[in-house]
């Protein structure tokens, strides 16, 4: 008898915590799914593959590095309807798509860096905020150190898919990911990953001279955690994306740098309009 008394306590106690665990949950897994519905909605809705025969017409700019014939990334000839996404913010002004994270969404450059941490691309308030570049830098992106950053949430998405980065394994099975602008492709190579604090060097942007420039990517590569496949090249333009370690509450940062190897300019891209207009 007491021993049936015992284990019909023990089978409470663990319904109990099921359902503690459900409820828990349950508002992540609204979340989550809420995210990944309107980051398919978005791609439907913006991006597109550019046709074949467009694809000769592209012209390449002075920045492009030059590959053999045949070999362009055709990941760089996806077409971002920034017109339409203009017309629903302003302040959208490019496209990322990361897909080692199953990442593709609008990137917001805003007039302060608080707004986009509570509300999506299109302004609606959503908890896990936008992917965005500091408010003080250009929002054309011409600068030799970009940043973007993103929430680290806690289901893999925005940018809580980095985390996988911290495996060379994962590098070298998605060594790319893709930066669109209007007029512009660029194809990026993953090249270091480093766990820093939030007031680090790491987050240096502006003018540089070219000492120290070469100083500063020769840092980045000297703390990287993995060591990026691929050739190995001079580092000419980075693109850092930045996102906590954790719930956020220190100052712990994980930052992802990806070399720029490749800069397309596409014509459908620069009749659909430019940032700088």
């Amino acid at each position: 008898m007491e021993r049936e008394k015992i284990s019909r306590k023990r089978r409470g106690i663990a319904v109990l915590t099921l359902a503690a665990l459900f409820f828990w949950y349950l508002p992540q897994i609204q979340v989550s799914r809420q995210i990944r519905k309107e980051q398919e909605e978005a791609v439907e809705m913006y991006v597109r593959e550019e046709k074949e025969e467009n694809k000769e017409e592209n012209e390449k700019s002075e920045e492009v590095q030059e590959q053999e014939p045949g070999s362009t990334d055709q990941n760089l000839f996806r077409t971002i309807d920034f017109a339409g996404l203009r017309s629903k913010n302003r302040e959208i002004c490019a496209w990322l798509w990361i897909p080692g994270c199953a990442l593709d969404v609008p990137v917001v450059h805003g007039q302060d860096n608080a707004y986009y941490l509570t509300h999506d691309a299109f302004c609606r308030e959503r908890i896990y905020g936008s992917i965005f570049s500091p408010c003080d830098t250009t929002e054309d992106f011409s600068e030799r150190h970009t940043i973007l950053y993103g929430h680290n949430m806690r289901d893999g998405t925005m940018f809580g898919g980095l985390k996988k980065y911290r495996e060379a394994s994962w590098e070298q099975e998605f060594p790319y990911l893709y930066l669109y602008l209007p007029g512009e492709a660029w194809q990026c190579r993953i090249w270091s990953v480093e766990e820093t604090d939030a007031k680090s060097d790491v987050y240096r942007l502006g003018a540089w001279s070219d000492a120290d420039w070469n100083a500063w990517v020769q840092e980045r590569k000297e703390n990287s955690i993995i060591f990026g496949s691929g050739e190995e090249k001079e580092v000419q333009k980075i693109l850092t994306l930045s996102t906590c370690i954790g719930d956020g509450s220190s100052s712990q940062r994980l930052a992802v740098h990806a070399a720029v190897e490749m800069i397309f300019a596409t014509k459908s891209g620069r009749e659909e309009g430019s940032v700088l207009e």
